[in-house]
């Protein structure tokens, strides 16, 4: 074990006896103390959709009601101007929204209707629903219901309608910002980022609504991956607030005790949350008075300084780019290349595993600064003569320096992931069983450690000895609460459960697109939030997914010779991919929207075909 991850766990010691937490619950009142509001770093009130047009025939008036079901404002006030009054006046539109595809057909329903009425049914395909907590929730299925409509006064309005709302996914992006909300590992105190979906409009309220999606608690995506700090039953006593100078002012009311850990887990985990929508500073309140009175102010660094450099150096977290981008721009690249580790500059590695010692066939490198290489091995022949299969066998030590067996052997293991801490590193023997490599205590050997992944059958995952290999990649997210897996070619996520006793099971499993994220060979996290796989198709050889399965985005293929058979993605970093031609690489926008930032991949000189490249992680 390294000093650096001897220190973090000295540190975090304490934290590990208390934080056996439950989500909190959230409750704000109507009014606020706080008066002095503006803008937060927020995106534009979005547009109000159109009212319905003049002389609008049925099927346009149920088409129209479809675009401004998007616009959850006042009510969803733009969808019931297509309601006729009675209509306006008893439909129930808080049910949780489903989410369908921008493909929406409206046709009528063949029934007689009468004189002044129309039926039109509608058709499209669900992706899921948005639960009250602003979490996606996938379901892909198709959907068709009915609506009624009357003539009154010349113009068509639905008389009768399901309850709840039917949003495009278009419409809901356009009416909604992504925001993480952070909470810790439940075992080693780490931020822990959980997506979720706040509409924009108000503007001003932002910040408060942010808050509540924290106070609520983590997603059931991460079930035994993430705690809260806040005790449950903790609310706000007012709005939160912005002084002129663009401090938020948070005052929190708990009912649970808070000692100066859980304080530290929640300043951590507030500033973190509201630095993510351009919030720089927080003085955070408890009951009225300053939760730290010797530092009633802080900013995320503040927050960050007590953890461990590898952690507070995690580049998933919501920190100045400006202080963080160029040490993040001299992140090194390896790249396996027939049986040699070398820098995507072209340079050697050091060490043993540069010179082609160990016939690396893919490796990766800690954020401490130490290596794991999965190295094959041609065994003697057998007594017939005939030369035996290659195995596979990882090992890991610091870089440039000789490596050791970790005691992961097979005839094929996965490139490995590392945890954000350097702690373990994870793999996939023969196709089937998920491992990971680490030492017990602060000391020792490294060596193998079981991972619980039976729950994977539950999606169609056969992890069975003897069945034929689905699992082909393996990658830790910057947070190390999920993990994303190639099954099939189908791009499976799953939370990393951590108990008390060492033990790590793999739950809260989910299939990413399977309607559309097909013959996927190799996949990484750009974000916390947002994967990239890569794989056989040649209509859509690299995609960007949100984890939540909502948002799918291919990205250019231009100079790419399909298949692409691996990629290395890192936050803030440009994509590495390598095809049947070379090694190629592409910028991702700047923007946070992940999208591309360019529309031709660039070749990597002297490189060829089949390479493996990997960012830290």
């Amino acid at each position: 074990m390294t000093r650096s991850v001897r220190r973090r766990a000295l540190a975090l010691l304490p934290l590990l006896l208390v934080l056996a937490l439950g989500a909190g619950c959230a409750s704000v009142p109507g009014s606020s103390e706080v008066t002095v509001l503006r803008r937060v770093y927020d995106a534009a009130e979005p547009t109000v959709p159109p009212g319905p047009a003049r002389d609008a025939g049925p099927l346009e008036t149920v088409r129209g009601w479809v675009l401004a079901s998007g616009a959850a404002a006042e009510r969803h006030q733009a969808a019931r101007a297509f309601l006729t009054p009675g209509a306006a006046g008893t439909w129930d539109d808080g049910a949780r929204p489903t989410v369908v595809s921008d493909q929406v057909d409206t046709v009528f329903v063949d029934r007689p209707a009468g004189v002044g009425r129309a039926a039109v049914r509608i058709r499209a395909t669900a992706l899921g629903v948005l639960n009250s907590e602003g979490v996606f929730e996938a379901d892909p299925r198709p959907i068709e219901f009915e609506v009624d409509l009357t003539e009154q006064n010349g113009q068509w309005r639905i008389a009768t309608l399901p309850t709840g709302t039917i949003v495009r996914r278009s419409d809901l992006r356009a009416n909604t910002r992504p925001v993480r909300t952070w909470f810790l590992d439940p075992q080693r105190g780490e931020p822990v980022s959980d997506p979720r979906y706040l509409a924009t409009s108000p503007s001003r309220s932002v910040p408060t609504r942010t808050l509540q999606y924290l106070l609520a608690g983590p997603s059931a995506a991460l079930a035994g991956a993430a705690v809260s700090a806040l005790p449950a039953g903790t609310g706000l006593r007012s709005d939160v607030g912005l002084t002129p100078e663009g401090t938020a002012v948070v005052d929190l009311t708990a009912t649970g005790p808070l000692d100066d850990v859980r304080r530290r887990g929640v300043v951590l985990q507030v500033s973190l949350t509201l630095a993510g929508i351009g919030v720089p500073r927080v003085r955070l309140l408890l009951d009225g008075q300053p939760l730290f009175p010797a530092t009633p102010e802080v900013g995320v660094a503040e927050a960050l300084a007590g953890l461990p450099p590898e952690i507070a150096r995690r580049p998933d977290l919501p920190v100045d780019p400006v202080v963080g981008g160029p040490a993040e721009s001299q992140v090194p690249v390896l790249v396996a290349d027939q049986g040699r580790l070398r820098l995507l500059s072209g340079e050697p590695a050091g060490g043993p595993a540069g010179r082609g010692t160990y016939r690396a066939v893919c490796a990766s490198a800690s954020p401490g600064g130490d290596v794991a290489v999965v190295a094959e091995d041609q065994p003697a022949g057998a007594p017939s003569g005939e030369p035996a299969p290659p195995r596979a066998r990882l090992l890991t030590g610091p870089a440039g320096s000789e490596l050791a067996a970790s005691g992961i052997e097979g005839r094929a293991l996965t490139r490995p992931s590392w945890t954000p801490d350097g702690s373990e590193v994870w793999s996939v023997v023969d196709g089937t069983t998920v491992v990971r490599a680490g030492r017990q205590g602060q000391s020792g050997p490294v060596r193998p450690l079981p991972v619980d992944a039976s729950g994977l059958a539950a999606v169609g995952v056969s992890t069975a000895p003897g069945a034929p290999g689905p699992l082909s990649a393996l990658r830790i997210s910057p947070d190390g609460s999920r993990v994303a897996l190639v099954a099939g070619g189908r791009v499976v996520v799953a939370a990393v459960a951590r108990d008390g006793a060492g033990g790590v099971r793999l739950g809260s499993i989910a299939v990413l697109r399977a309607d559309s994220l097909d013959q996927v060979l190799d996949v990484g996290w750009t974000r916390t939030d947002q994967l990239v796989a890569v794989g056989n198709r040649a209509d859509r050889p690299v995609t960007l997914v949100s984890v939540d399965g909502l948002d799918l985005e291919s990205l250019s293929s231009t100079n790419l010779t399909p298949p692409v058979t691996a990629v290395a993605a890192r936050p803030g970093r440009p994509l590495v991919v390598a095809d049947q031609s070379g090694t190629w690489t592409l910028p991702l926008a700047g923007d946070g929207s992940g999208g591309s930032g360019g529309d031709v991949w660039q070749a990597v000189p002297g490189f060829g075909p089949a390479t493996v490249p990997a960012y830290p992680g």
